[in-house]
């Protein structure tokens, strides 16, 4: 069992020279034939030469012995767009992008944006959330696939998003927004719908999940409490988004359209449009 590949080699090798040596003069091409024929055999047994083809062009050899095809270091440009750390979302490269490409005419499309601070206007005559609310212009939302059977562009606004499910909502269930001071994350009328049909009527108990109390700006909701009249909310950071309980703040959409308004002030209170209804999960 310790015998080499090697060693046995030799062995065949020794054993078939001599018996060429001793056969040569007898039946000379039968037994050549033979004789090349264990050469043959014998082959198989040889050490096979280990052939190493290096694809590595200037690359650097880590400790391993591996060629490393990546730059270790990171990259720090001058333009901060391409350095990963400090890159935009995909939504908001998406709204550069339009902004850079567009014609002076593309920026009065983007103009119902500008609608969000305007919507607090009802608030220096007395107007309260729920008539804010009312006139308020929700996020845009594009035709997408269905556009091309209706000949438009996909990237063009199909229409905005509004709250009139929730503040109708909140009257049925006797909730005053204008009660005292509070936070009031409002729903999108899309959002309760959905809610709707895979959760069923929305309660009080949901309802009062998006009144909290207190006036929060949304630079402040990270280090905030955040009780609402149907208990305590769930803050978190991911993927460069604040949540709260799910429902992303400062919301921004794809192409020219609005984005979620937030930071609507209207009296001692303020409110943050969010798509997702709090009692979804």
């Amino acid at each position: 069992t310790g015998i080499s590949h090697t060693s046995i080699f030799r062995q065949c090798m020794t054993l078939i020279i001599f018996i060429i040596i001793k056969t040569i003069h007898l039946y000379p091409i039968m037994k050549f034939t033979l004789a090349l024929a264990l050469v043959g055999s014998a082959a198989a047994f040889a050490p096979q030469a280990s052939v190493h083809t290096s694809t590595a062009l200037n690359q650097h050899i880590g400790s391993g012995g591996m060629a490393d095809t990546r730059n270790p270091d990171a990259m720090a440009h001058e333009d901060p767009r391409k350095s990963i750390s400090a890159a935009p979302s995909f939504e908001e490269y998406l709204k550069e992008r339009a902004a850079e490409g567009t014609t002076a005419a593309a920026p009065a499309a983007a103009a119902p944006a500008a609608a969000a601070p305007a919507a607090a206007a009802p608030a220096a005559v007395g107007g309260g959330v729920a008539s804010t609310l009312s006139g308020l212009q929700g996020a845009g939302h594009v035709w997408g696939a269905d556009g091309i059977a209706a000949g438009k562009e996909e990237s063009e606004i199909r229409g905005h998003d509004g709250f009139s499910k929730f503040t109708d909502a909140c009257a049925a269930a006797g909730i005053d927004l204008d009660a005292a001071a509070y936070t009031i994350f409002a729903p999108t009328d899309s959002c309760l719908e959905s809610y709707e049909k895979m959760r069923g009527p929305v309660t009080a108990d949901v309802l009062k999940m998006h009144v909290v109390e207190g006036k929060i700006a949304s630079s402040d909701i990270p280090s905030a409490t955040l009780n609402s009249l149907n208990g305590p909310l769930t803050y978190r950071y991911a993927v460069r988004k604040h949540f709260v309980n799910d429902a992303i703040i400062g919301e921004t959409t794809f192409g020219a359209g609005a984005d979620f308004p937030i930071d609507v002030s209207v009296g001692n209170s303020v409110i943050h449009t969010v798509g997702l209804c709090f009692g979804f999960y």
